[in-house]
């Protein structure tokens, strides 16, 4: 005996193994966001004698509002190194954050004592992670635009970057 269905009515085997699907679908899903957030650019490699700053972007924010900066910190050299701060005219002030997940809820932690960079490593400032405020803007930041940005190294000194502004960084 052969059962019809109504049109947009899936058989019951369907509609069951359409259920037990989903969660591994999203699993799987979730699992290829976190491997493409947690990896460094593919362009960014350990080489080099000196800390050097690649990559650096911005998204586009509002004057008066907040904004950030993103950049990956590559350090070749056999000695450790500290982010201690970070510079930029483009706001009233700028600090040095890390968003996190803590049990679902998103929260953001201000390092007033810098970021850690390991010899030998390469450490990712980007959206979710890492990442450079930019607190009060003096005007808003349009896709096609760059500003300066100045790193201060314990080690290494300042590095100035020229920050480009982009739909997604």
């Amino acid at each position: 005996m052969v059962r019809s269905t109504s049109p947009g009515q899936l058989p019951r085997h369907s509609r069951a193994v359409r259920a037990h699907l989903a969660p591994v679908v999203a699993l799987l899903c979730f699992a290829l966001l976190l491997a493409a957030c947690a990896a460094p650019p593919p362009s960014v490699a350990i080489t080099g004698d000196a800390v050097r700053v690649d990559n650096p972007s911005s998204r586009p924010a509002g004057a008066s509002q907040n904004g950030a900066a993103y950049f990956t910190i590559v350090n070749p050299t056999d000695e450790d190194d500290r982010l201690l701060s970070a510079s930029s005219g483009i706001a009233n002030f700028t600090e040095l954050h890390e968003s996190s997940n803590d049990g679902g809820v998103i929260r953001m932690t201000h390092h007033a004592d810098g970021v850690a960079v390991p010899a030998h490593s390469i450490l990712s400032f980007a959206p979710g992670g890492h990442h450079v405020m930019l607190m009060n803007l003096h005007q808003a930041l349009r896709p096609g635009q760059t500003f300066t940005l100045t790193l201060t190294f314990a080690k290494a000194g300042e590095i100035g970057l020229d920050v480009p502004v982009n739909a997604q960084p």
